[in-house]
C-alpha cells in the first residue's frame, strides 16, 4: 500500500513539474530562427533611406537584439524607428568600433513576420544595398540565431542602361564662392529634389522642381554656407545622380 502511495505521489509531482514549464522554457533558439533585414522593402525620401527588420520563428519571442556595421563612405546612421508599439527599445552608435547596437524587449510576445523596427540612414551617395551592411549579429531571447539580408530592388540592366544613358550632373564653377549653376540631363518629365548636404549627411540646402526631358539648369546661391566640401544630389524617381562640390 505504501509503495502504491509513493508511486502515485511521484506521478503527480512529475506531472506538476511538466505543467509548470512554460512553452517558452521548452523552446530552443537556433539557426532555424531568423532575423530579417529587408532592404527590398526600403522607403526613401529627401536624403534618407529606411528599411524594416522582423523575425521568422515558431517560438515565443520577447527580446530582439542585433548589431551591425555599414558603408560609412556613402551613408551615415540616423536612428532606429519603432514600428511595434509594445516594444521597449534602446539603440546607439559606437564611434570607437563603428558599430550600431540595438536591444529590445516586451512582456508581450513579439509578432512573427511583422516589421518591428526600421533602420534609417542618411544618404550621401548611391543606393543602399546588401553590400552596404556588414558584420551583422542577431539574437532572439538572448540566444544567437541566423540572419537574412534581403537585397535591394534594382531594375534590369537593360532598363538601367536606358534610364541612365544620359544621366549626368555638373556644378560650375567648381570650386565656387557660392554663386553657381547646376546642369543635369533627365530622360523624362518628373519631380526632383536638388539637395546639398555636408560630409556628415546634414542637409544644408533643398529645392524641388519638375524636370524636363534633356538638359535642365538651375542657379544656386550658397554664399551662406561655410567653406568646405559638400555633396550635391539630384534625386528623381527614375535615378539618383550626385556630384561633389567645393566652396572656397
Amino acid at each position: 500500500m505504501k509503495k502504491q502511495i509513493v508511486l502515485i505521489v511521484t506521478i503527480i509531482f512529475t506531472s506538476l513539474i511538466s505543467f509548470a514549464q512554460s512553452p517558452n522554457d521548452m523552446s530552443i533558439i537556433d539557426a532555424q530562427d531568423t532575423v530579417v533585414f529587408d532592404i527590398s522593402m526600403a522607403d526613401s525620401g529627401i536624403g534618407y533611406v529606411e528599411f524594416p527588420v522582423y523575425f521568422l520563428s515558431d517560438d515565443i519571442i520577447n527580446a530582439l537584439d542585433f548589431s551591425f556595421k555599414y558603408n560609412q563612405t556613402d551613408f551615415t546612421y540616423d536612428t532606429i524607428l519603432k514600428q511595434a508599439g509594445y516594444l521597449s527599445i534602446t539603440s546607439n552608435y559606437n564611434s570607437s568600433n563603428q558599430t550600431v547596437y540595438f536591444t529590445s524587449f516586451s512582456i508581450t510576445s513579439f509578432g512573427n513576420d511583422t516589421p518591428l523596427v526600421k533602420i534609417r540612414f542618411n544618404v550621401l551617395s548611391g543606393k543602399f544595398c546588401i553590400d552596404d551592411l556588414n558584420s551583422v549579429l542577431v539574437y532572439l531571447n538572448g540566444d544567437a540565431c541566423s540572419v537574412k539580408i534581403v537585397e535591394c530592388v534594382t531594375l534590369p540592366n537593360s532598363i538601367l542602361d536606358m534610364e541612365n544613358k544620359n544621366a549626368s550632373i555638373e556644378f560650375y564653377p567648381n570650386p565656387s564662392e557660392g554663386l553657381a549653376s547646376v546642369r543635369f540631363n533627365a530622360n523624362r518629365i518628373e519631380p526632383y529634389h536638388l539637395i546639398v548636404s555636408d560630409l556628415n549627411g546634414k542637409i544644408v540646402y533643398n529645392q524641388s522642381a519638375i524636370s524636363s526631358i534633356g538638359s535642365n539648369e538651375m542657379n544656386l546661391n550658397l554664399e551662406f554656407l561655410s567653406k568646405g566640401v559638400y555633396l550635391l544630389q539630384v534625386i528623381m524617381p527614375s535615378m539618383n545622380i550626385n556630384q561633389k562640390l567645393v566652396l572656397h
